[in-house]
C-alpha cells in the first residue's frame, strides 16, 4: 500500500517538474521572442531612416540651381560635397537617354537605360530599394534616385548607390548584437538585401539547400509580418519579421 502511494507521489512530482520545465521553456522562448521583436524594430527603423535620409538629401540636391542647369560640370562640386559628407555611397546624375556621370569617375561610357528601375524613374517615380551591382564600383548596392521634372517632363535624375556591405556593418554596429542573434532583409524578389554575414547578400535563401528555410523565406515574402522557424547549418533557428513601408524589404531578426 505504502509502495503504491510512494510511486503515485513520485509520478505526480515528475509530472509537476516536467510541467514546470515546459512553462520555463515557454517563458524563455517568449522572452527571446520579445527581445527579438525589439531588435527588429530597431533594425527596420535604423535602415529605413538611413535610406530615407539619402532620399531627402537627393531631393534637396535636385532642386538646386546647379542641378537644374542639367550640366554635369556645374552640379558635380555640389554632389561631391554631399558624397564626402556621408559614407559608403556613390552619387550620380542620369539623363533621359541613359547616359550618366558619377562623382568618383565622371562621365561613364555605359548607360543606365538597361536597369530595371530606369523606365519607372524616367516616368517620374522615385526609386527606393532597387538592388544592383554598381557599374562604376562593381559593389553590391541599393539604389535611391529622384526624378527631376521640368514642364511636366522628366529631364534627368539624381541618384545614389548605397553600398550594402557598408550599410550592414553600420546596422551591426548600431544594434550591437550578441553572437547567437543575426539579421537579414529580403527584397521582394527573394534576394538577400542585407545580412549580418555580408557574403550572403544577393543570395536567395530558397536556393541554399534547406527545405525548411525555403518554406520560411516564402512565408516571409508572402506575409507582412510574423514569426517562423527553420533549420540551417544543423541549427534550429527562429525568426521574427516585418515589411518595410519604404523599400518593401522583409526585415528579420534570427535567434537560436
Amino acid at each position: 500500500m505504502f509502495r503504491k502511494y510512494f510511486l503515485s507521489v513520485i509520478a505526480l512530482l515528475i509530472l509537476v517538474v516536467s510541467q514546470m520545465g515546459i512553462v520555463q521553456a515557454a517563458d524563455t522562448r517568449n522572452h527571446a521572442e520579445d527581445s527579438a521583436q525589439s531588435l527588429l524594430s530597431a533594425f527596420t527603423s535604423y535602415t529605413d531612416l538611413r535610406l530615407l535620409s539619402v532620399q531627402q538629401s537627393l531631393q534637396i540636391l535636385a532642386s538646386t540651381p546647379e542641378a537644374r542647369s542639367l550640366k554635369w560640370k556645374k552640379m558635380e562640386p555640389l554632389l561631391r560635397g554631399y558624397e564626402k559628407s556621408g559614407s559608403g555611397l556613390i552619387v550620380w546624375f542620369v539623363r533621359p537617354d541613359g547616359t550618366y556621370a558619377t562623382v568618383d569617375k565622371g562621365e561613364m561610357g555605359v548607360k543606365l537605360s538597361d536597369r530595371s528601375y530606369f523606365q519607372p524613374l524616367m516616368s517620374g517615380t522615385t526609386i527606393d530599394g532597387e538592388l544592383v551591382v554598381s557599374k562604376s564600383s562593381g559593389k553590391r548596392s541599393v539604389v535611391i534616385a529622384v526624378p527631376m521634372m521640368e514642364g511636366g517632363k522628366v529631364v534627368g535624375a539624381i541618384g545614389a548607390s548605397v553600398f550594402l556591405e557598408v550599410l550592414a556593418d553600420q546596422v551591426n554596429a548600431a544594434l550591437a548584437l550578441p553572437a547567437n542573434i543575426s539579421f537579414f532583409a529580403l527584397a521582394p524578389n527573394g534576394l538577400t538585401a542585407l545580412h549580418r554575414k555580408t557574403n550572403r547578400e544577393f543570395l536567395d535563401p530558397r536556393d541554399l539547400g534547406s527545405e525548411t528555410l525555403k518554406k520560411a523565406a516564402n512565408e516571409m515574402l508572402t506575409n507582412p509580418a510574423g514569426v517562423t522557424s527553420y533549420e540551417f547549418d544543423n541549427v534550429t533557428k527562429r525568426a521574427v519579421y516585418r515589411a518595410s513601408p519604404l523599400t518593401h524589404w522583409k526585415f528579420a531578426v534570427v535567434f537560436e
